[in-house]
């Protein structure tokens, strides 16, 4: 059985989307899937490794290239045409002949299942029409090739453009399972998809990424001591991740979310209100990695944060230094007390150890992953509220911090449960074996504490 992943970089300083494909490759190797391989836009073919409960797994890159020095056999433009012509000819020696050419025609042959994962929020349009195109180009290539594209749990819209919407229900109807991370997202592809299959509904595939520990916790200022475990702690601090998309504005740094809440004046209010009924520190914490000078920079973001508070208080903020991989960064976010992220997949890693969080939201993905675990309430959406208020809001879950604790872990060991089952009925019948996806995850049954 071979699966290929589609959606998820190799490499990319945003651990969110690192998280995806880990959790995916760990995910289908549990599953029974003897080989996986990655159909991606990168530089080069090759293979990477990712570890599987506690062993190294080389997965294979099978690559797509946008730039005009590319091999014409790796350009997306050509692997498009081909993709096509290939569904065109009737001829089993020309299909052959034209396999061999580019090489993710052949890879897509060897494989049984192939599913798409789009970042885990770009099935829409909101990051840009560019971006949703060159995504439904490599998808179309792989229905052309294959009949269908399996739509892994994904938020599905929303779409600005009418085009984009059609796109994405020409995708869907051809998909031979379709699962969604939350339920608004259920309805939507339901209904761009029709009445051909039910669109099942499944946790984030995140929550069964495993945290590991980083050789050295580095901090700026620097810890006093090495810290191994939670014990090492005098006090757990509070976790708070800056997104430097939403610091910076946006992609055309001019409010492209159009969030009512001032972000930059936020975060330091809410550092100085924590702090006054928090004893110990505040560690700030990127999720997405990048220059200092880019828009997507979480760690230039957190230092800027850390500058605008006051001192005194500037001594018990503690900026998260060392550029961790997916698990280590996981694995420092579970050495929190309590969290507040805007990079979602910052929430899921503290919400997957059981740790009451605040999702600080730019999208609607935020409220539909938070209900998958019960605590739909937990998301304070800056397109909604202004700044007082969400100081308020943050302080007032803060405070019942102790309420949903167990709550959390609770349905933080359902979710993980649920994708275990999911993965092992869905990737064995797409693979044509004698099982169906049934009992895994019902259309319209909803995971966690919310069943």
């Amino acid at each position: 059985m071979k699966v290929g992943l589609m959606g998820t970089p190799v490499s990319s300083g945003n651990r969110g989307v690192m998280a995806l494909g880990a959790s995916l490759v760990s995910l289908s190797i549990e599953a029974g899937a003897r080989e996986v391989a990655m159909f991606i836009g990168h530089h080069a073919p090759g293979e990477v490794t990712f570890q599987v409960g506690g062993d190294s797994r080389r997965v294979k890159i099978v690559n797509y290239r946008l730039s005009p020095r590319a091999r014409p056999a790796e350009h997306l433009a050509w692997i498009v045409l081909a993709s096509g012509l290939y569904r065109l000819i009737p001829w089993r020696a020309l299909r052959q002949w034209l396999s061999r050419r580019p090489p993710w025609i052949a890879g897509l042959e060897r494989m049984d299942v192939v599913g798409d994962i789009r970042g885990g929020d770009s099935f829409s349009d909101i990051y840009g029409a560019r971006r949703f195109l060159l995504g439904f180009l490599a998808a179309w290539s792989v229905v052309m090739i294959k009949g269908g594209l399996v739509q892994f749990p994904q938020t599905y819209g929303p779409y600005k453009r009418r085009w984009a919407r059609w796109l994405a229900g020409w995708l869907l109807r051809r998909a031979p399972v379709i699962a969604a991370r939350d339920r608004e997202s259920q309805r939507v592809a339901q209904e761009l998809a029709g009445n051909r299959r039910p669109v099942l509904l499944s946790p984030d595939v995140a929550f069964a990424l495993p945290a590991r520990k980083p050789e050295q916790l580095l901090t700026e200022p620097p810890l006093p001591h090495a810290v191994d475990t939670v014990d090492d702690l005098d006090a757990r601090p509070i976790g708070l991740n800056v997104n430097g998309l939403m610091y910076n504005g946006g992609y055309n740094r001019a409010n492209m979310f159009g969030l009512k809440l001032d972000y930059q004046a936020f975060l330091p209010r809410l550092v100085e209100a924590l702090l006054r009924e928090h004893e110990g520190e505040v560690w700030l914490i990127p999720h997405t990695y990048a220059p200092a000078d880019s828009v997507e920079s979480d760690p230039e973001a957190c230092r800027r944060v850390r500058e605008a508070v006051p001192e005194p208080l500037r001594q018990r903020v503690r900026l998260i230094t060392g550029e961790y991989d997916c698990h280590e960064i996981k694995w420092v976010i579970g050495l929190c007390d309590f969290f507040v992220g805007s990079r979602m997949h910052s929430c899921i890693a503290a919400l997957s150890q059981g740790i009451p969080t605040v999702g600080v939201a730019y999208s609607r993905k935020f409220e539909g992953v938070f209900d998958s675990v019960g605590v739909r309430d937990w998301v304070v959406d800056g397109r909604a509220v202004d700044t007082d208020r969400a100081v308020e809001r943050v302080m007032e879950l803060f405070r019942r911090r102790g309420e949903v604790r167990e709550l959390l872990q609770v349905a933080a060991d359902q979710a993980r449960a649920e994708l275990g089952r999911l993965f092992r009925d869905l990737v064995p019948a797409m693979a044509g074996r004698d099982r169906v996806a049934e009992g895994a995850v019902a259309a319209g049954t909803p995971h966690g504490p919310a069943s």
